[in-house]
């Protein structure tokens, strides 16, 4: 763990919303490509004629590699078609939120996505937002729900990593003071107390899959086979092969053509933002984690969750 060395403060509050971040009427903080407009837009969403997976996750969570992994699950016989699903739903080749706005007009996409509901097609979507911000059918009627969890202090610090990309302003940066904030639930997309609370309780429900991020990393094609038989696909040994080169392309098109499951845990680490397991550890004080620790267990006592998430 770090010695907590006293660097030129660098005020994250004031950094964020010079980038354009703001308060939704809840009091979460979100950010700017999410447009105002969008929380309602999406809750609003009619997904009943659709045949639709969603992947849920707080941010840093590994979410939005599980969404690609998923779709070259549910589409690992006509790989092309995912092209065609950006476009119809307005994500233009990247891997978009519901919430989050068109890359090109700024606007709300829920025109884009209703459109391609109508379709009748298998579609996947993400969501960073809580449960109770989410479009209320998600998990209230035939869909499958795939929820993804991560240990919340690497969370924590590769949040804080994203959010400041300059490593000037990241050695400027009270760790301390960020770490309270994360606790406090002051930070993009809220508490990740409230928000992993919001979907656990889903958790025993037959139309959901729970997932950690750790064993992800650790057994991708464990995960595969779990997604694979949640979703209802058999998958031949071919299919398993394909599908692990295209993720480890995804990481690093250079070292990607042969799997390696020695190196799985480094490539789903590089898509996420540069950060690894139990990384934590070089930015926490003993004290630090300590008292995380203490909230974590005040939190989640009687939930479950307090040994779903072993603390280290």
């Amino acid at each position: 763990m770090r010695d907590g060395v006293r660097v030129p403060s660098c005020d994250l509050r004031t950094y964020l919303h010079r980038r354009g971040y703001w308060k939704h009427e809840s009091g979460i903080l979100l950010p700017p490509n999410v447009s105002r407009g969008n929380p309602a837009a999406v809750r609003n969403l009619d997904f009943r004629n659709g045949d639709v997976i969603f992947v849920v996750g707080y941010p840093k969570s590994g979410s939005l590699l599980l969404k690609y992994l998923t779709r070259h699950i549910l589409y690992h016989d006509r790989p092309p078609f995912i092209e065609r699903l950006d476009q119809m739903t307005g994500e233009k080749g990247r891997l978009c939120c519901l919430e989050f706005s068109s890359p090109e007009t700024g606007e709300p996409r829920h025109a884009e996505i209703a459109s391609a509901l109508k379709k009748n097609i298998p579609l996947v979507f993400s969501t960073y937002l809580r449960q109770n911000m989410a479009p209320p059918r998600i998990v209230e009627s035939q869909y499958k729900t795939i929820f993804i969890v991560r240990n919340p202090k690497d969370v924590c610090m590769t949040q804080l990593k994203s959010l400041l990309p300059d490593k000037d302003l990241q050695k400027r940066t009270d760790v301390g003071k960020y770490i309270q904030q994360f606790l406090d639930g002051d930070v993009p997309y809220g508490s990740w107390f409230e928000h992993t609370l919001s979907w656990w309780k889903y958790r025993n429900n037959d139309k959901v899959l729970l997932l950690k991020y750790e064993d992800m990393c650790r057994d991708l094609r464990g995960t595969i086979k779990k997604i694979s038989s949640f979703l209802g696909i058999e998958l031949s040994q071919g299919d398993y092969e394909v599908i692990t080169r295209k993720i480890q392309r995804k990481v690093d098109p250079e070292d990607g053509v042969h799997p390696d499951d020695e190196k799985l845990e480094e490539f789903w680490e590089a898509f996420n933002d540069g950060g690894h397991i139990g990384e934590w550890k070089e930015y926490f004080t003993q004290r630090q984690s300590d008292d995380f620790d203490v909230v974590f267990r005040s939190r989640f006592v009687g939930t479950g969750l307090e040994s779903f998430i072993p603390m280290p």
